[in-house]
């Protein structure tokens, strides 16, 4: 201000209101003052304009700290120029010379107006925290019983509501709830009972439009507020409310019904949005625990089929196996001679039974090894196994099935240990598996030769790799992708009418898995196969 006089009546005024002053000559000094305290009123004396010019005003205007400053324009004899308000966003004016009693009611008008609207935004940061909180709490567990405790407790709380009631109606997404709150010390007995037809109906109009119904007071007439809902809202004494629907999609499926007693009530957009967020947050919340609640009891149920499942096929396989014991052993008897001597077309027939025993026999343990697998029962007994001296054990075991189909079984083991760390059992089921394969699927006269040597991967440890190759019929390359799948059996071995139960590779390749090995499967129709199993070296 230019004029001491002016300045000394504003300076007193404003030290009335409780405020300190600093006085600035120009814009620069205005914005140092600015940004060196948190001015909370500007006054302005309009000769300014004509010393530093629009432009330089305007960026006083730009200055973080006075964008939205309110601002007293004290007018001199020119006069109050319109514009220049407009420009700067000028609150008010006086005329000079200032009158104390008028611009003091001016200055304490803006400043009550500045704290009330300090206050409301106060407010409104700390209602958003709450129900952000809210929020939370309702993400942070599945249970819609507690989401819904947490909704109720927590919007009654926040937003001072006397009562509040949560009702959802039947439907296949969201589980059925009721569930009140009412603050302690209310004169009534909380919210009236909520009549189907009539909450359904409303929750499914607001819901259709996408907003909450809000009622300043019970105690007048509302067009919107249907009327056995309003009369039994006056009855229980209620004398504010607010009404939000609860859905999903295109259809509402609850209701949220928040009360006041004591007086009318003017509840804010703010209010309003916030509860309707939290509220969506919640019918997001039931319709998601829902599901993985169902999916819960669909998994558990799904286990104890698994379970039942794995108990009746060991239940299967220890009654088939008991019988199959006595009849492979009274064979066994009779083709010795120990019941006397049979004539050798019986012996013939008593041996194709033998066979057939024996693949029954292991077809049960492979149905039992596979339960076992799905059941996650199968484990290993792991010790350091000799590869060499085990594929010499299954090569002998195979050495009668080969001679007497006329094949040159070859064994190739160099002079280094062959050591992996394993379940000895199940590795030797795995090359037993694969080397009878190789003998049975290829034709007299042919070779099957069994090979394993040490070996040292790019970027892995040392392994020991086992080769099982034939000159057998070999594998249609269409059949290949499905090799490992249970109960499959490659084309040309199925129109061959060549014996098997399609169980085998796949019981492989998971113990070739579980021992971190790998199993690789080479093969063309006419020319053979070879099977590469790659186990992990002893440590």
């Amino acid at each position: 201000m230019d004029e001491p006089a002016v300045f000394s009546v504003v300076a007193g005024i404003l030290a009335d209101a409780g405020l300190d002053t600093v006085p600035v000559q120009d814009v620069d000094e205005a914005i140092a003052a600015a940004r060196a305290a948190s001015p909370v009123l500007a006054v302005v004396d309009s000769t300014i304009r004509q010393v530093a010019g629009m432009d330089m005003l305007k960026r006083l205007r730009h200055e973080p700290a006075i964008t939205k400053l309110p601002v007293i324009l004290v007018a001199g004899e020119a006069g109050v120029d319109m514009d220049f308000m407009v420009e700067l966003g000028i609150a008010d004016f006086v005329a000079s010379p200032v009158d104390p009693e008028d611009l003091s009611r001016r200055i304490n008008l803006i400043l009550a107006t500045s704290q009330a609207r300090r206050s409301r935004r106060m407010a409104a940061a700390r209602l958003r925290e709450d129900t952000r909180r809210i929020s939370d709490a309702i993400r942070a567990t599945n249970d819609p019983q507690q989401m819904a405790e947490v909704l109720v407790h927590g919007l009654g709380a926040t937003f001072e509501a006397d009562h509040v009631l949560l009702v959802t109606f039947p439907d296949e997404r969201v589980p059925e709830l009721t569930l009140a709150w009412s603050r302690e010390g209310t004169g009534s007995a909380g919210m009236p009972p909520l009549s189907g037809h009539a909450a359904g109906e409303l929750a499914e109009t607001l819901w259709e439009s996408g907003r909450a119904l809000a009622v300043e007071d019970h105690a007048q007439p509302a067009d919107e507020l249907p009327l056995p809902i309003s009369a039994a809202a006056r009855g229980a004494g209620l004398r504010t409310s607010v009404i939000v629907p609860l859905g999903h999609g295109d259809k509402a499926f609850g209701l949220l019904w928040l009360a006041g007693e004591g007086a009318p009530r003017d509840w804010t957009s703010t209010e309003i949005s916030l509860i309707q967020h939290v509220s969506g947050n919640l019918a997001h919340g039931l319709v998601q625990g829902n599901l993985i609640t169902a999916q819960r009891m669909v998994l558990k149920r799904q286990r104890e089929l698994d379970q039942a499942k794995t108990d009746f096929v060991a239940t299967v396989n220890h009654e088939l196996r008991t019988p199959l014991t006595s009849i492979t052993g009274y064979l066994e008897l009779i083709l010795d001679g120990s019941g006397g001597d049979i004539p050798e077309n019986v012996a013939q027939m008593l041996k194709i039974v033998g066979r057939n025993a024996v693949r029954l026999h292991q077809l049960i343990s492979d149905l039992l090894t596979i339960s076992r697998q799905d059941a996650d029962e199968s484990s290993l007994e792991a010790e350091e196994v000799d590869l060499g001296e085990l594929l010499r054990g299954v090569a002998a075991s195979l050495a009668p099935a080969a001679g007497a189909s006329n094949l040159d079984l070859r064994l190739e083991l160099g002079t280094e240990a062959l050591l992996v760390d394993g379940d000895r059992a199940q590795l030797e089921q795995v090359f037993t598996n694969l080397c009878s394969n190789a003998v049975k699927f290829t034709p007299a006269g042919g070779s099957v030769s069994i090979s394993a040597m040490p070996v040292q991967p790019d970027g892995a440890g040392p392994g020991v790799r086992v080769q099982i190759q034939d000159t057998g019929i070999g594998i249609p390359e269409a059949d290949l992708p499905n090799l490992f799948r249970r109960f499959f059996r490659a084309s040309n071995a199925t129109s061959a009418a060549i014996p098997g139960t399609g169980l085998g590779l796949a019981i492989v390749q998971d113990i070739v898995l579980q021992h971190g090995g790998e199993l690789g499967i080479v093969s063309k129709v006419g020319t053979g196969t070879t099977a590469t199993v790659q186990l992990p070296a002893a440590r």
